[in-house]
């Protein structure tokens, strides 16, 4: 039986629940990455679904992988300007996100119409996913782009 991708694994959460996008990506990850976080870090990351909730802010499934990206790098005691594979690694998904779809704004992605799909954001969620696990696995690629 082969793994399910992270893709899959999120559209699992996302398509056809009553999970914000924030949600299904936070479970996804949590589940595929085996990173075996609490209830309350699920709570946490639950209100960052529909634009922090005002559609007025940016995606919640990028804001959610984001995180999932620090929570993967950033090493103990290091600050934020210390984790430069991290901030790679977010530079990579945001460039990815907005050359997809042209903005990371919860509003402007719901109202993107995107043929034979009803609902944008299950798209959108896919390819976040899709993206995220990329980066992850390839996280050598930055560590080496250090180096060089």
């Amino acid at each position: 039986m082969r793994k399910m991708k992270l893709y899959e694994l999120v559209n699992q959460y996302h398509i056809g629940t009553n999970l914000s996008c924030a949600e299904a990506m936070f479970k996804a990850c949590n589940e595929y990455y085996h990173l075996h976080l609490s209830e309350e870090t699920r709570r946490m990351f639950s209100v960052m679904g529909i634009g922090m909730q005002t559609e007025q802010s940016c995606c919640g499934a990028f804001t959610v992988a984001v995180g999932i990206i620090g929570l993967m790098t950033a090493k103990d005691g290091e600050t934020d300007a210390d984790n430069i594979e991290g901030y790679r690694m977010i530079y990579d998904l945001t460039g990815h996100v907005l050359e997809v779809f042209g903005t990371l704004h919860c509003m402007e992605l719901q109202g993107l119409e995107i043929e034979g799909e009803e609902n944008p954001c299950h798209v959108i969620v896919e390819e976040i996913a899709r993206k995220l696990e990329e980066i992850l696995s390839g996280g050598h690629e930055y560590s080496q782009m250090l180096v060089n």
